[in-house]
């Protein structure tokens, strides 16, 4: 690795207390750009390394390994922009928090999506990355244009049906980086503010509070991951400090120390399971580091 030239840059850093997870060990190195200046200064440094590197948000949706990460991590919370413009259009950056363009924006205009939007952990970005959305919709139905940092330069992906599916995309590689997206909302008949509210006291009510990573499986069509694993009877399914939750079987919680090694067990246990008894393949959701 050349000379780091950033003052932003920190050695060693634990990534534990970088996902909601609270597991994994350290980065070799982590960058932390203040604006998207210096996003754009890093991502170009980064990608001239020959250690791996890893582009990270709030760390909503991975599971990283106990032993941490032996490259370069990029975080991107200094893309805090959240600009609005004509004909109910937003540039919003991709280290936004999720919930704060929910609440901040839709149910403050009363625009429609919160329903697809509320209670979703995660930064704007990551959410984009992954289309992250429910069964009321999904984040890049609401995108007209996404910029990213690519391995060529900047580059404005016009957005259109055919480039994102269920939770999947097809524009932003790994090595690219999203800095922000070009929203078009649109006023809706519906009180925001009431759905919000329903949508946040239904996550309390159906799905665990605690360290994890929200869903671990992708629902298979026709069906649901967390109904299948329950099933098979795996709610309450320990290894070490994890568990599969008696509450929301697609849920593996860190329910206090523990390891990558644990989580992935489970992980693993409830691919067999379901396999086995349905002859249905689960896919992850979570995005795993290691």
């Amino acid at each position: 690795m050349q000379s780091v030239p950033f003052e932003f840059a920190i050695e060693g850093h634990p990534l534990s207390g970088a996902t909601l997870y609270r597991v994994g060990g350290p980065a070799r190195l982590a960058l932390f750009p203040r604006n998207a200046d210096e996003v754009a200064a890093a991502h170009a440094w980064m990608l001239e390394q020959p250690e791996p590197h890893l582009i990270l948000g709030n760390g909503s949706n991975v599971l990283i390994a106990d032993e941490g990460f032996d490259g370069i991590v990029l975080f991107t919370h200094g893309l805090q922009g959240l600009e609005s413009l004509a004909d109910d259009c937003y540039r919003v950056e991709g280290g936004v928090d999720l919930d704060q363009l929910v609440r901040d924006v839709l149910v403050v205009h009363n625009y429609a999506g919160t329903g697809a939007l509320a209670g979703i952990p995660g930064s704007v970005g990551g959410a984009i990355y992954m289309n992250a959305g429910t069964v009321n919709g999904s984040i890049c139905e609401l995108l007209e244009s996404v910029d990213l940092l690519t391995p060529g330069g900047p580059r404005t992906v016009e957005m259109t049906p055919d480039l994102y599916a269920y939770r999947a995309q097809r524009f932003c590689g790994p090595e690219d980086l999203i800095v922000c997206g070009l929203f078009r909302f649109e006023p809706a008949r519906e009180d925001q503010a009431a759905v919000y509210e329903h949508y946040i006291q239904r996550r309390k009510e159906k799905q665990p509070q605690g360290a994890c990573c929200g869903s671990v499986f992708k629902n298979p069509p026709g069906d649901h991951a967390g109904r299948l694993i329950e099933a098979c009877g795996l709610k309450g399914s320990r290894r070490g400090g994890a568990i599969v939750s008696p509450l929301h079987a697609n849920f593996i919680m860190n329910d206090g120390g523990a390891t990558f090694a644990d989580i992935l067990a489970l992980i693993a246990l409830c691919k067999e399971r379901v396999k086995a008894q349905f002859g249905i393949e689960l896919h992850e959701e979570v995005r795993i580091i290691a």
